[in-house]
């Protein structure tokens, strides 16, 4: 479906011509993505994992198993955050102004604590300029300056722009510390000179974004069964998945440097802004 839209241009001093060009009904494009850095995933109960499975947490496979643990109820695993990519297209004749982003569908429940598969990033999300806290009560979104703090609502006082062509990407880090959320996200935009806003609304492949909070109670970290990849020094990544014989032990040998858990929403934040900046 198009639209038609005026364009009016000054011809060789014999008077103004205007003629009729046309566009897109949803002149933006917009596509969603996740941070495929990290393939940590908490399963709501026990989960068996295959025997002698291997994994490339950089390789083409990791977005398959992403998705296959997923669609068996896994949630991305929050230990600082999660990353969501949006890419922008401006297909449209006008230009085009974002002017809000907020979260819809958000279901909260308890931290899943069942069977937690470890395979901790070995990056971070590009430069970033918006993050949302999920505990909020109402969750808005928040600007983040170059040095990763948080500030104010992002909206309150600028806007993102794209002229005819343009394309950018943002990305925009999610935290949450006290529930295992779903959620999808709705941009609001508008177009040239209109005053009515058009919505898109974003998800994870068609199912809502999945994250759940570190399950600590008392401060310590608990699931039923953790499968990881790490070696006991746990700078040794060996790609093969193997169940940790305790799970409360597996936490030892780091637990100097693991910080509080739960971990507050601003130093997540800023952690995952260093690697950018």
């Amino acid at each position: 479906m198009v639209t038609a839209v005026l364009v009016t241009a000054a011809t060789n001093g014999f008077g103004i011509l205007t003629k009729k060009v046309t566009e897109p009904s949803a002149p933006l494009k917009v596509t969603s993505t996740v941070d495929r850095v990290s393939l940590s995933v908490v399963f709501p109960g026990v989960y068996t994992m295959p025997e002698r499975m291997q994994v490339d947490v950089g390789g083409p496979k990791a977005e398959s198993l992403r998705r296959q643990w997923l669609a068996a109820g896994a949630s991305h695993f929050d230990e600082a955050g999660l990353s969501i990519g949006v890419r922008l297209l401006n297909r449209g004749q006008r230009k085009v102004r974002i002017i809000g982003l907020e979260t819809v569908d958000l279901v909260r429940e308890p931290p899943l604590d069942g069977t937690l598969v470890h395979l901790p990033g070995q990056g971070g999300a590009d430069v970033f300029r918006i993050a949302f806290d999920l505990d909020e009560a109402r969750p808005v979104p928040r600007e983040v300056d170059e040095k990763g703090r948080v500030r104010g609502p992002f909206f309150l006082r600028q806007e993102i722009e794209l002229s005819q062509g343009d394309r950018d990407t943002i990305w925009v880090p999610v935290a949450v510390s006290r529930y295992s959320v779903k959620f999808r996200l709705r941009m609001s935009y508008l177009a040239g000179e209109d005053t009515s806003p058009k919505h898109v609304v974003l998800d994870d492949g068609g199912t809502p974004f999945a994250l759940t909070a570190v399950n600590c109670p008392r401060g310590i970290r608990t699931y039923r069964r953790v499968y990881t990849a790490l070696t006991p020094r746990w700078d040794d990544f060996r790609g093969r998945l193997a169940q940790v014989p305790d799970p409360v032990g597996y936490w030892r040998p780091v637990q100097a440097g693991l910080g509080p858990c739960p971990q507050d929403f601003a130093s997540k934040i800023k952690q995952m802004a260093q690697p950018s900046g």
